[in-house]
C-alpha cells in the first residue's frame, strides 16, 4: 500500500491509466442505476405502499412491534425475486469474458446481457438458481425494515425527551439495522456463491 503522498499520486495515476478504466466505470455506474431502479426502488415502493397505509393506535402499543414484520413479508415476499435476473445478467456478463473466444456471446455490458439473454437463452435463464438469492433478499429486507422500525418506535425517548438529533438517531438505527440484516441474510448469498463458483 502507498505510504506517502507521492506514492498515492503515483498509485492513482496508474489506476486511471488502466485500459478500459473509464468505460468499465461507466458500465458499472449504469448497471448500478438499473439495478437500483428495477430492483431496490420497486421493493421500497411496495414497502411504502403496504406499511404507509397502516396506522398505529396508541391503545395497542404492542401492535407496533409485529406490524413492521407483517408488512415486510407482504411487501418483500412478492418482490424478492427481482434481484435474480439482475444478478444472473451481471454474472453472465463477467463469466462470458472467461470463455474461449469462439464460445463467447460478446455482451457489451451487464445491461446488454440483461436485454439479450431473454431472446437468446430464453427468459427462464435469468431465473436459474434463484432460490438462494430470493431467500437472501427476503431475509435482508424483512430484518432491515423490522429492526429499524422497532428501534425507532422503542427508542423515541432519545429525541423526544432528550436533546439528541432525530436525524443522528435515525442514522445510527439505519447503520445498525443494515449491518445486522446483512449478517442475517449473508448465508443465502454465500450459498449462491458456493453453487456457482466452488469446484464441482
Amino acid at each position: 500500500w502507498p505510504k506517502t503522498r507521492a506514492e498515492y499520486n503515483i498509485f492513482f495515476k496508474e489506476v486511471f491509466r488502466v485500459p478500459n478504466f473509464w468505460s468499465d466505470l461507466t458500465k458499472k455506474i449504469t448497471w448500478g442505476l438499473v439495478a437500483a431502479g428495477g430492483d431496490t426502488a420497486i421493493k421500497l415502493s411496495a414497502w411504502q405502499y403496504v406499511y404507509g397505509g397502516t396506522w398505529s393506535p396508541q391503545e395497542f402499543p404492542d401492535y407496533n412491534s409485529y406490524k413492521p414484520t407483517i408488512c415486510a413479508l407482504l411487501a418483500f415476499g412478492p418482490t424478492s425475486f427481482l434481484t435474480v435476473p439482475v444478478e444472473n445478467a451481471r454474472r453472465a456478463y463477467y463469466a462470458d469474458k472467461t470463455w474461449p473466444i469462439d464460445l463467447r456471446r460478446n455482451y457489451r455490458s451487464p445491461l446488454a446481457a440483461l436485454l439479450r439473454i431473454p431472446f437468446e437463452e430464453g427468459p427462464s435463464y435469468l431465473f436459474r438458481g434463484g432460490f438462494p438469492l430470493v431467500a437472501n433478499q427476503m431475509m435482508f429486507w424483512t430484518t432491515y425494515m423490522t429492526l429499524y422500525n422497532w428501534l425507532k418506535n422503542k427508542l423515541f425517548l432519545f429525541w423526544v425527551y432528550n436533546d439528541f438529533s432525530y436525524d443522528y438517531c435515525k442514522l445510527l438505527f439505519h447503520t445498525f439495522s443494515f449491518g445486522f440484516a446483512s449478517a442475517i441474510a449473508y448465508p443465502g448469498y454465500y450459498t449462491r456463491e458456493m453453487v456457482d463458483l466452488w469446484p464441482k
